[in-house]
């Protein structure tokens, strides 16, 4: 008896994807504190090879920031500023 077990899908950037990750950690290394949010980067980076799921890079880089896994504020502060997740001041709103 031959035992099988269900490879994870197999996750690919896309050439946009990889560009935007090579610019976006050229980004975050020149603004302050930035190596904080390129270490957050690569960690979602890392996480998302690792989920089961097969939900591209974009969409879970977005659920990821939203749902708090940047280690601390000033991280998850600049992945939002990458991403274009920023909450628009309800001041400026109105």
């Amino acid at each position: 008896m031959t035992s099988v077990t269900n490879a994870a899908p197999r996750k690919i950037l896309t050439s946009g994807e990889r560009d935007f990750l090579k610019q976006g950690n050229r980004l975050l290394l020149d603004k302050p504190n930035g190596r904080i949010g390129a270490a957050a980067l690569m960690d979602m980076v890392a996480d998302w090879g690792n989920h089961r799921g097969s939900l591209g890079f974009q969409d879970y880089a977005r659920r990821w920031i939203t749902e708090g896994h940047a280690k601390n504020q000033i991280a998850n502060q600049l992945l939002r500023e990458l991403f274009g997740l920023n909450d628009p001041d309800p001041r400026k709103a109105a």
